[in-house]
């Protein structure tokens, strides 16, 4: 009797073993199977992140190839007519037309907020002058001394002032930033700018030279002794690398 009592809590305390032994191989293989899956599933989404980078570099690369190709041809085209016009210049016994431009650094901005105040690096600066500022060929505002260091007033600010034509009949104004317009003031009353014409620098200032495009009206209203046009300006200056300064 007692060794069947002993047979039997051997066969159960062996099931037992079993059953728990089972249970841990199986709980074993699952972890094992859950830790592969994972493996797996970071593996493939960083080889399609990595292929999505590849290809969105691929494509910034052949985008910005397309734009030197697009500088390259203006640049080309403006020193045919450049040339051309000297020539014809000389022949009326006029000065030359050089303009002449440097590309300068962006630093930082002046003031933490204000996103229309920028320090630039420009070796060479002349505090006494004020220069007319450029990017992507439109204009961006000016430059002007600030403690002795180049101060880039984009032209949203209302400290940035310049000389402008407007519309095909070149009336004449002064731009003035304001907000993310730009304000032209000073208009005569006896024009007449409209809404959709173009504006471009006058020349008169000597900061810009004439025909560098600023933007279109948007809105046209009148004060008391001028018109006042609202233009939306082409350039839209968000914190860039470089910018060309007119010398």
């Amino acid at each position: 009797m007692n060794n069947k009592i002993k047979f039997l809590s051997v066969i159960i305390i062996l099931t037992v073993i079993s059953i728990n032994y089972a249970n841990g191989l199986r709980g074993l293989a699952s972890d094992i199977s859950s830790f592969v899956v994972n493996i797996y599933i970071n593996a493939k989404d960083g080889l399609a992140n990595t292929i999505d980078e590849h290809f969105a570099q691929s494509e910034k690369i052949r985008e910005l190839k397309a734009k030197n190709a697009e500088l390259l041809e203006l640049v080309q085209v403006s020193t045919a007519y450049t040339t051309k016009l000297n020539d014809m210049l000389k022949e009326a016994n006029l000065s030359s037309y050089n303009v002449k431009t440097k590309v300068v650094r962006a630093l930082s901005y002046a003031k933490l907020g204000d996103y229309n105040k920028v320090w630039i690096d420009f070796d060479g600066f002349d505090e006494n002058k004020i220069y007319g500022l450029m990017y992507q060929g439109y204009t961006a505002g000016i430059v002007t001394a600030n403690r002795g260091k180049a101060l880039a007033l984009l032209q949203q600010d209302p400290k940035s002032t310049f000389s402008v034509y407007m519309g095909a009949d070149k009336i004449k104004g002064i731009a003035f930033g304001s907000g993310d317009k730009i304000e032209v003031h000073y208009i005569p009353l006896w024009s007449e700018p409209k809404v959709d014409d173009e504006v471009i620098t006058s020349g008169l200032d000597n900061i810009f030279f004439e025909g560098l495009k600023v933007g279109k009206i948007v809105i046209v209203y009148k004060n008391e002794s001028y018109f006042t046009a609202v233009v939306e300006p082409y350039a839209r200056v968000e914190m860039p690398g470089f910018f060309h300064v007119i010398l």
